[in-house]
């Protein structure tokens, strides 16, 4: 059974505006792209057109699936998060214990919204999973293709 998507608050305002956008604007581009086609006359022997309908059928996809996430999401209101406890939503330090006490900033997010390049890491990947429940203070194992992995939880905020 798949899992119910999990949100932040700023990851649904995303995901909304993501939707108006698909709606309105790339729906309109879309849809001009299939005139344009239609316009250049029989349609059996009209490649721009096969393009065209295939970009609408693509769209309509994904405005499905966008609308589907936001109606089955769970958001996690900033006044839920905790900050005696990392949960979603938290903004965690964590100090790498075998790497000379270097620290790292991670924010968990569900999955629709990680993008560990600037920090959002899934609650459901190793190093989240690890987090998840964590204290102030506590130390977690991760493990990675390389070997364990240990980081101190050294501050979490909201």
């Amino acid at each position: 059974m798949e899992q119910e998507p999990v949100l932040t608050s700023e990851g649904m305002k995303t995901l909304r505006e993501k939707l108006e956008y698909l709606e309105t604007t790339r729906r309109r581009e879309v849809s001009e792209q299939m005139k344009k086609a239609v316009d250049h006359g029989d349609l059996s022997e009209n490649a721009e057109y096969d393009e065209a309908r295939a970009a609408y059928m693509k769209l309509e996809k994904e405005i499905s699936e966008t609308a589907s996430l936001i109606a089955r999401a769970t958001v996690v209101e900033d006044h839920d998060i905790s900050t005696e406890v990392v949960g979603v939503g938290s903004l965690v330090e964590v100090e790498d214990i075998e790497n000379g006490g270097v620290t790292q900033e991670f924010r968990l997010v569900g999955p629709t919204e990680s993008d560990p390049g600037s920090g959002k890491i899934s609650h459901q990947c190793p190093i989240g999973k690890s987090l998840m429940e964590s204290k102030l203070g506590d130390v977690v194992s991760v493990e990675t293709p390389r070997g364990t992995k240990r980081y101190k939880v050294v501050s979490i905020s909201k």
